[in-house]
């Protein structure tokens, strides 16, 4: 099981510096707004593939506004001790991120994929219902990525190209060879991007579909046009569907400035397993509690997927949801055989863990006590 056995942190965020080897794998940060508490978190997720749980610019990271910051963790995975780092390399006309794997400096080309994965929650996704379309297809393809790592490049080649297109209608309108091209690009990569959507969202159904835990199972849904043509058609079809759509829609297109067709077009909508309720009609309460279900399976997801469990990392999981919610939650966190870090500013709300996490309070970027 993954399990953090030391995390040190050098002029990032609130930590001008901090040594911190927490004690067991389940672990209750504690401590008032401001302390420290997502930050920690958040050091923690950019040890993984990706932009971390804020996708903050790196120029954002340091401390009282250093340019250079670092972050280095110990892990024992498989048996054996992984140390991970990164951080801004000093010197140069611009600030560059590199990651390090064991002491050594890893390619651009590599990735931390094959080595953590983790999983987290945050308060600001809790506005994941009442924000628009494009936030939820965000955090569809971050869940996608876990299992799917060459996801990330199929969305930045289709988007690259649908730039392309979208600048090529206003300026050579009659460049049909050039856009042509363009929109062949566009309609292989949507294919590419919504079938891996529609796969993780069918295992995701599934999952629920077998929870046993006590804590509510949720239905994800994909909204997009593309996902339904592969649902009953080969992939090769379907391109050339939306390949003949785009030209079709050339002068629409040019008319609005953007592409009225495509994978970025897509929803991600969610509704309680058992009742059918859906997200965008219920209650802040439910909500959160529907968040939480497709969280908590996207994490068996990953669990076999890779076969061995994400790291979990949960921002106050507990805030807004009723006690009989907020026990369930904490006894399905406990099954999970990994480091999970959960965060609060009342330790009494998570009173069902004591014996089986460590308690420690933070201040000012500070352990107080643990």
């Amino acid at each position: 099981m993954p399990r953090l056995k030391k995390l040190t942190l050098t002029n990032f965020r609130n930590y001008p510096r901090l040594v911190w080897e927490p004690e067991t794998s389940l672990v209750v940060l504690t401590g008032e707004n401001g302390s420290g508490k997502t930050n920690l978190l958040e050091a923690l997720s950019l040890l993984t593939a990706g932009r971390g749980l804020r996708r903050a610019p790196i120029a954002q990271l340091g401390y009282n506004q250093s340019v250079e910051w670092g972050i280095s963790a110990r892990f024992h995975l498989d048996n054996e001790y992984v140390d991970l780092a990164t951080g801004i390399v000093p010197g140069g006309e611009a600030a560059r991120r590199v990651h390090l794997l064991n002491g050594r400096t890893l390619p651009k080309k590599e990735s931390l994929e094959d080595t953590l994965a983790a999983v987290w929650l945050t308060p600001q996704m809790d506005r994941l219902f009442s924000d628009n379309a494009s936030g939820r297809r965000r955090f569809l393809d971050r869940l996608v990525m876990a299992i799917s790592p060459n996801h990330a490049r199929e969305l930045t080649a289709y988007d690259r190209a649908m730039a392309q297109r979208n600048r090529l209608l206003q300026t050579r309108f009659t460049e049909n060879s050039w856009l042509g091209g363009l929109e062949a690009s566009m309609a292989r990569h949507a294919v590419a991007i919504a079938a891996a959507r529609q796969d993780l969202v069918q295992h995701l159904c599934l999952s629920a579909g077998e929870a046993t835990s006590g804590f509510p199972a949720t239905r994800g849904e994909l909204d997009c046009v593309v996902g339904d043509k592969i649902a009953h058609n080969a992939a090769l079809v379907v391109e050339d569907w939306l390949r003949e759509r785009l030209h079709a829609n050339r002068q629409e297109d040019r008319e609005r400035g953007r592409a009225t067709l495509g994978t970025h077009r897509a929803d991600f909508t969610l509704s309680d397993f058992a009742t059918g309720l859906p997200a965008s009609t219920a209650s802040t309460g439910q909500q959160k509690t529907m968040l939480i279900g497709i969280i908590l399976a996207h994490a068996d997801l990953v669990t076999e997927y890779r076969g061995a469990p994400p790291i979990l990392l949960f921002d106050e999981p507990l805030v807004h949801l009723d006690h009989a919610k907020r026990a369930a939650l904490l006894a399905r966190l406990k099954t999970f055989q990994t480091t999970a870090i959960l965060t609060g500013t009342d330790s009494g709300l998570f009173e069902d863990l004591h014996g089986a996490a460590q308690f420690s309070t933070l201040r000012n970027g500070q352990f107080l006590s643990a």
